[in-house]
């Protein structure tokens, strides 16, 4: 990063590098929770699911692949220690891999805990890392509307179950 993009960060980089790392882990283990629940569910409305699943994958991975361009430009690197640097973690599929519901509900508290992180992160950075901030920003109006989009899968779900 040039010098006058060092100059209008008014945070220390390394605390922001820190934050990017950490939504950047998170981000990564949600790309490969959702990718791993797309390879294994089964049961009826499992294709329709799997679609979803692939494409909030890919998502996800954009996401950490932003996260990791700006972790670069401010001369960091991003991190493997995936686990460790992560909030939100990482929910292993349920044991029934027909329980759909289930599955949509890990999706759900997994976009829950982004939405926390990225409104926290977007108001620690408003007014002192603009570039950092928009980032949040951006990934904060695509997790609220992820997470809508869950939501509703939720009810046909239900009502399936209940005629099992």
């Amino acid at each position: 990063m040039g010098q006058k993009g060092r100059e209008i960060i008014e945070i220390n980089v390394k605390e922001v590098i820190d934050d990017l790392n950490s939504a950047y882990a998170d981000e990564w283990l949600a790309h490969f929770q959702y990718f791993l629940f797309a390879q294994v569910i089964e049961g009826i409305d499992a294709d329709t699911l799997k679609k979803e699943l692939e494409q909030q994958s890919l998502d996800e991975m954009n996401h950490a692949k932003k996260i990791g361009d700006r972790i670069i430009q401010l001369g960091g690197i991003p991190t493997t220690k995936l686990t460790e640097a992560s909030t939100c973690g990482f929910s292993p599929p349920p044991e029934d891999r027909s329980d759909l519901r289930r599955i949509v509900e890990l999706v759900i508290e997994g976009e829950r805990c982004a939405i926390e992180k990225y409104n926290r992160l977007a108001k620690k950075y408003h007014m002192k890392d603009l570039v950092t901030h928009e980032i949040f920003e951006d990934l904060l109006t695509d997790e609220v509307s992820d997470e809508d989009d869950w939501e509703d899968f939720l009810p046909g779900l239900q009502q399936k179950q209940k005629e099992k």
